[in-house]
C-alpha cells in the first residue's frame, strides 16, 4: 500500500466511522423527539455510510478480511441502534420518573445503594 493509498483508506474509514455514529445520534434523537427530520438525517447519516463502505470495498487496497469486517460492520450499523433503544426502553419501562416527589425526597439512598459494596 502506497502512502498516498494509506492516507486516502483512513480518510474513508474515518469518514465511515463518523456518519455511522452520526446515525447512531439522530436515531436516538429522532426516537426521542419524533421528529420527522431527525428519521429522514438519520437514514441519510447511514445511507452515506453504507456509501462510503461500498467504495472501501470496491476502491481500496485493503485486504479481504478487513473488506469483510466493513461489509459486516455496515449491516450492524444499522442494526444496533434499534435494538438498543428497544432493549433500554423495556429495561427503564418500570422505573419510577425523576420528577416523582418520591425519588426526590429520597434520593441521598438511591445515591448511596449505588456506592454500597456487594
Amino acid at each position: 500500500m502506497t502512502p498516498r493509498a494509506m492516507v486516502e483508506t483512513a480518510l474513508l474509514l474515518g469518514a465511515f466511522v463518523a456518519t455511522a455514529g452520526v446515525y447512531g445520534l439522530l436515531y436516538c434523537l429522532w426516537r426521542l423527539r419524533n421528529g420527522r427530520g431527525l428519521k429522514i438525517g438519520s437514514y441519510l447519516s447511514y445511507t452515506a455510510s453504507a456509501v462510503i463502505a461500498a467504495i472501501v470495498v470496491a476502491l481500496t487496497p485493503l485486504h479481504a478480511g478487513w473488506k469483510v469486517l466493513i461489509a459486516a460492520s455496515t449491516v450492524g450499523y444499522l442494526v444496533i441502534p434499534p435494538f438498543t433503544w428497544r432493549y433500554l426502553t423495556r429495561l427503564h419501562r418500570w422505573e419510577r420518573k425523576s420528577h416523582d416527589p418520591g425519588f426526590a425526597k429520597h434520593a441521598d439512598r438511591h445515591l448511596a445503594h449505588l456506592f454500597r459494596r456487594a
